[in-house]
């Protein structure tokens, strides 16, 4: 999906809350919903050596078109079970967390049903241990 997507989708159901949560939580959930994309540029860096945020977006645009056609497109770490459980950990210990985390989630099941519309649900790992598997092969990376 593209940030416009997900920050109208973040705002939609940030004021859906509005009612039943604190300010903070609200800003919370909105901080995890939009901030755990800040792991594709990650992927570009890796991918690619360079550092520009435009440069990123463009990138991107060139695997949507490319999706279909290759089998994974790399790690992202922000989106994987182990970094949910770490927040699961952190709002144990500071329950305002659980905000942040709810907004994760929110982002993660809004990037799923989109991957799973669009036929690739396998495109990116949802665990650590998939990547390091899934990386050995010899073809990687595709784009």
């Amino acid at each position: 999906m593209t940030l416009n997507q997900h920050l109208a989708l973040t705002g939609l159901a940030a004021a859906a809350l509005l009612p039943f949560r604190s300010g903070e939580e609200i800003i919370l959930f909105s901080v995890g919903s939009v901030l755990i994309d800040v792991d594709h540029y990650f992927l570009y860096i890796q991918r690619t050596g360079r550092f520009d945020v435009r440069g990123m977006f463009r990138w991107f645009v060139g695997l949507w078109k490319v999706e279909k056609s290759i089998p994974y497109a790399g790690l992202c770490i922000f989106h994987t079970f182990e970094f949910f459980i770490l927040v699961v950990l952190l709002a144990l210990a500071w329950p305002l967390l659980f905000a942040l985390l709810a907004g994760l989630i929110f982002h993660f099941l809004v990037d799923l049903a989109y991957l799973i519309n669009k036929g690739i649900p396998f495109i990116r790992p949802y665990f650590l241990i998939e990547h390091f598997i899934r990386r050995r092969d010899p073809k990687y990376p595709y784009y």
